[in-house]
């Protein structure tokens, strides 16, 4: 097994960095290590690791940071492991890896990939022209995605932490419910008024929030949530739904299983993946089934 180490060394900081390097060369002796300066930068060294020959890519940063990576690795036969080493670490929660930065690099070195799955994302990116990307953990149109769009710009004057938070105030206060038009698995189109709709691999967003309990990243289907006609006040007031997991009985909240989704609207909407905001509806969601080979647990209850 050849290694290769990518770090976000824009979002970890260089002591962690030079420890997680530490750990890992000398336990794999051989691993080549690079370090990011910026957004962006992951994927093309991660290309560059696998033409060099790595089978398995080690990512420590965030889920920022593991998105630009699945991209590269996507195709491929190479194994993914990821160090929880970023701000929210959702993806990581799903795999089963350890907090602990020992643990985690004994875990991706030493547990076997497994078939995992990933999505297609196809949308309109920021620049109007067609963006596809894949995702590993979930995709959001609507508030959530509202909320990622305002943080990656809140993120230059505030700590990650306090940024989310007035990303969030800033999307309630720009709250506006859309009519949205969605079909699954090529059936009925449907339009309803929407908050925010959820199309969910993993059970986890927003650092340890857990939307979707019962999605499993190895099962094939798409878990969706889709938040329908709800104000800024009952948005704010079912916060703890979305931390502990979305009522199946909620009035408001449509949820269902399916492995593609086609979503649009006359408004502008917009579109995010694994807190990544890309752009805006119309999208299309298609379940990627063991598409990807990844360091984890087996499926967690």
């Amino acid at each position: 097994m050849r290694i290769a180490l990518v770090t976000n060394g824009a979002a970890v900081p260089p002591s962690r960095a030079a420890r997680i390097e530490r750990l890992l060369v000398a336990a794999a002796h051989g691993t080549r290590c690079v370090r990011t300066s910026m957004a962006g930068e992951t994927l093309p060294l991660v290309r560059k690791a696998i033409a060099a020959g790595a089978t398995r890519i080690v990512i420590a940063g965030g889920d920022g940071t593991v998105h630009e990576a699945a991209n590269a690795i996507i195709g491929t036969a190479v194994e993914l492991a990821v160090i929880p080493a970023g701000t929210g670490n959702d993806y990581a929660r799903s795999l089963g890896v350890p907090p602990a930065i020992d643990d985690a690099v004994a875990f991706a070195l030493c547990k076997p990939a497994l078939a995992t799955d990933a999505g297609e994302l196809v949308c309109t990116g920021v620049d109007g022209r067609e963006l596809r990307r894949v995702f590993v953990n979930i995709a959001e149109a609507g508030f959530g995605a509202n909320v990622v769009r305002y943080a990656s710009s809140t993120q230059r004057i505030a700590n990650p932490w306090l940024a989310y938070q007035l990303a969030i105030l800033a999307a309630l206060a720009t709250l506006r419910r859309a009519q949205v038009t969605v079909s699954c698995d090529d059936g009925t189109p449907r339009c309803v008024a929407s908050s925010n709709l959820i199309v969910g691999i993993g059970q986890y967003f927003g650092s340890g929030m857990r939307p979707l309990p019962g999605a499993r990243i190895d099962d094939g289907w798409f878990d969706v949530a889709h938040i329908r006609d709800a104000s800024r006040f009952e948005i704010a007031r079912q916060a703890p739904m979305l931390r502990n997991g979305i009522d199946p009985n909620h009035p408001q909240v449509e949820q269902y299983r399916c492995r593609s989704l086609r979503a649009e609207s006359p408004q502008a909407v917009p579109v995010e993946a694994d807190g990544e905001w890309l752009g805006f509806l119309p999208a299309a969601f298609t379940k990627l089934p063991g598409a990807l080979q990844v360091v984890r647990t087996p499926t967690l209850p």
